[in-house]
């Protein structure tokens, strides 16, 4: 996947990782490798987590999430790459789709 975070950046894309893993290692991953997130994030409460999801359970509603952040339409090309049954949505939001490291049609 790193070659083709790599092959993407390369080309000028914008990138977004969309996951249901947590901000607390996904933010400081994706501000290092230079990706917008989209993922669960953990509530807080009086300065300590409490365990639960701040907005609720976002691995199922992934294509909704992106897009509210993204007019999916205005980019002519979008890729998308998956490895669960919650990502079909999401890769249904995409041009080129790539699940389990293949690509499908």
């Amino acid at each position: 996947m790193m070659q083709r975070i790599a092959w993407h950046q390369g080309q000028g894309d914008s990138l977004v990782l969309v996951s249901a893993s947590l901000d607390l290692y996904l933010q400081p991953w994706c501000e290092q490798h230079g990706l917008a997130l989209i993922c669960n994030r953990l509530e807080a409460r009086d300065g300590q987590l409490t365990g639960r999801y701040a907005d609720g359970d976002c691995g199922p509603h992934k294509a909704r999430l992106i897009r509210a952040r993204y007019d999916v339409a205005a980019y002519p090309r979008v890729y998308a790459y998956g490895d669960s049954r919650e990502d079909r949505p999401m890769l249904a939001l995409a041009h080129e789709r790539w699940y389990g490291g293949r690509r499908v049609a």
